[in-house]
């Protein structure tokens, strides 16, 4: 019986022993995968910064070639009936508004009010009736840009003029035709075959 004893005792032994050292080599692989967690963190992070660093260089080396959206812009306008004997520095009003994309054009005052900025691009036909002249600028804010004279004074016949104006407008500019100079009996004429017309675009 004694002798059982000391086997039983001497096999817990060893088993406490190997059970040490089992937790001795546990504790050491836990250390090994904490230290390994955070190499790999680290290299992770360097490969982020890398890439950051690689995009931003890519930035500053070429131009976006990404395109900005633009908002149309464009408006079409003419008279519905002639003007007659319009006085000087009177703004024509073309109520008739077919197209007005972006909604810069008023059809009662006449004025296009740009709501973007940019290179817009105007052009007007102004018609007149015998035995008539007109001066018409193209005003913007308060200078001029652009203008035409239309003039039958001399003949029996109608009178149709055009012009065309590049300009490069602030938003809230402000784009209106007017007479300058006016004679004798001249109307501004228009009818459903003679269109006196303004139109604009932004570029």
């Amino acid at each position: 019986m004694a002798d059982e004893m000391k086997l039983m005792k001497n096999e817990i032994a060893v088993i406490r022993n190997l059970l040490r050292e089992q937790i001795k080599r546990l504790t050491r692989l836990e250390m090994e995968n904490d230290a390994l967690k955070i190499t790999v963190t680290k290299m992770e992070n360097d490969n982020l910064l890398t890439k950051e660093r690689r995009l931003l260089l890519s930035d500053a080396g070429s131009p976006s070639t990404t395109p900005l959206p633009v908002e149309p812009v464009a408006f079409y306008a003419y008279m519905s009936k002639s003007e007659p004997t319009p006085s000087n520095h009177h703004a024509l009003v073309f109520d008739v508004l077919k197209t007005n994309l972006g909604n810069g054009y008023n059809k009662f005052s006449g004025t296009f009010v740009a709501p973007f900025a940019g290179t817009y691009v105007f052009t007007w036909t102004i018609n007149t009736n015998p035995h008539g002249a007109h001066f018409i600028n193209l005003m913007v804010n308060n200078a001029i840009v652009g203008g035409t004279l239309a003039d039958t004074q001399d003949t029996a016949d109608f009178d149709s003029d055009s012009n065309t104006a590049v300009v490069v407008l602030s938003q809230g500019d402000s784009v209106i035709l007017r007479t300058t100079y006016n004679s004798d009996r001249a109307d501004i004429y228009a009818d459903s075959h003679a269109f006196t017309s303004f139109a604009g675009w932004r570029l």
